[in-house]
């Protein structure tokens, strides 16, 4: 396939919000959107190979803003091969392979094209406090904390990871539980902030919600018990929230019956209504909401479920295009990188996914496969169907 692909007649939603543009043009050009628009209105060069999507449907490529990529080197890269397949050009790692230079050098693998095609790769690193809910770094301290994190920006990882509240996993663990404290995570914040690197706070409730908001966390993960108190501090602090839904749902919440693991069943099942009234109320008050699934990659885990995530949103009010506009150019904001990615635009990388039917009538096309007839990442099809 050519660098250079001029894909003619898709319908494209672009990411931004704008209405779906029908019969578009979209110029490629060495991995980047060289120039977007309506047919008879951007001109198509001579040099270019033509693809003929009349009929088809043009979205950009899929984000999941939480995953754990377990399992050591070869299964990431099959788990991110099989992310991309379903349109996920874009995953955060937060925690799970290895150290955080291990999850960092096989991110500039996927960058230097030394590994693909797969999904690129956001690289988090996990700062944890003893007996805490996540695993890691452990520190303990606010001194400690910093030393941590200092550790961790060595590998030039893109984001640090770190837990306020307890969780569903452990059987001898509730969610109310506070993890870090204040001063724990004010000190992991400052230090990460210091040298320009985000900070991901997984948060299920007080006090750990506001710990988190009160730190300057930059991203609020799960908020599964999140009340109004922490609803408004994320909206009056601009945080992004990623719910990650699917870990409370009917779904779920089956599976962890099936496997024996009662006490998450039972922890999920208290939590799911809550869970999704709070992203209701989060929508209304505007706060920016990412798309992720929490999902590790070990079974039953399979690949899909990113989209099924929009569905939850779906089911708490989200239109299809809100649910896509979350799980693009929010999901790059969320992460940093708005500048390059998340939207269909002049001047981004080329990823985006050519669906054939219309996603804002029937958002359920995005969990199967057969309705992603091409997903492009920079520049190149990887996947044609």
């Amino acid at each position: 396939m050519s660098s250079c692909i001029a894909i003619l007649n898709a319908t494209l939603v672009d990411g931004t919000g704008r209405p779906p543009l029908p019969e578009s043009v979209v110029v490629i050009r060495s991995g980047w959107f060289e120039a977007v628009g309506q047919a008879g209105e951007v001109p198509v060069p001579g040099d270019v190979e033509t693809i003929d999507a009349t009929g088809r449907y043009l979205i950009p490529g899929l984000f999941d803003c939480h995953m754990h990529i377990v399992g050591g080197p070869y299964r990431a890269i099959k788990t991110l091969r099989d992310t991309l397949a379903m349109g996920v050009t874009t995953v955060a790692h937060v925690g799970g392979f290895r150290a955080g230079a291990e999850a960092a050098a096989l991110r500039d693998a996927i960058e230097q094209g030394l590994v693909g095609p797969c999904s690129r790769l956001v690289a988090g690193a996990v700062v944890a406090a003893t007996a805490g809910h996540v695993m890691g770094r452990t520190a303990d301290g606010p001194w400690e904390v910093r030393k941590a994190v200092r550790e961790q920006r060595v590998a030039n990882i893109d984001f640090i990871k770190t837990a306020a509240s307890g969780g569903f996993w452990a059987e001898h663990e509730e969610c109310w539980w506070r993890d870090y404290t204040y001063e724990e995570l004010e000190a992991l914040v400052d230090e990460a902030h210091a040298v320009g690197k985000p900070v991901a706070v997984h948060a299920h409730t007080q006090p750990g919600l506001n710990n988190a908001i009160r730190a300057g966390a930059d991203m609020i993960h799960h908020g599964a018990f999140i009340d109004d108190e922490a609803l408004r501090g994320i909206a009056e602090r601009n945080i992004f929230f990623i719910p990650t839904l699917r870990v409370t749902s009917e779904r779920n919440i089956a599976i962890k019956e099936q496997a024996g693991r009662p006490w998450e069943a039972r922890k999920m099942r208290e939590a799911h209504p809550i869970h999704r009234e709070g992203v209701r109320k989060a929508r209304a008050l505007g706060i920016r909401i990412g798309v992720g699934t929490d999902l590790p990659s070990t079974p039953p885990w399979r690949a899909g479920q990113t989209a099924v995530e929009l569905l939850e949103l779906a089911a708490c009010g989200f239109s299809p295009m809100e649910t896509i506009i979350a799980a693009t150019r929010t999901s790059a904001e969320c992460l940093g990188k708005a500048h390059e990615l998340g939207t269909i635009e002049p001047g981004k990388r080329a990823d985006l996914i050519l669906l054939d039917a219309d996603p804002l009538v029937a958002l359920s096309i995005l969990t199967e496969e057969r309705h992603i007839r091409m997903v492009i990442k920079d520049g190149e099809v990887a996947i044609r169907r």
